[in-house]
């Protein structure tokens, strides 16, 4: 899977508890520490608005960390 702005925006489009669980999942799997995103785990409106204000390069850092294979 190629995380992109199209899997951003499906990841988005989900309720607040399914990107929740997505969210704290793909921390958990793969070390992503959310305060580097200024996210606070809890926060689903942070969650939403960091994922939603990520630069191209964010996105792809984010990305390669999913599927490199991190976990």
């Amino acid at each position: 899977m190629e995380f992109d702005r199209s899997a951003l925006s499906r990841l988005l489009s989900l309720n607040d508890s399914q990107l929740k669980y997505l969210v704290n999942k793909f921390a958990h799997d793969y070390g992503i520490d959310l305060s580097s995103y200024n996210v606070t785990e809890g926060d689903i409106s942070s969650v939403r608005r960091a994922l939603a204000n990520l630069s191209d390069s964010q996105l792809a850092d984010l990305g390669n960390k999913i599927t490199g294979g991190r976990r």
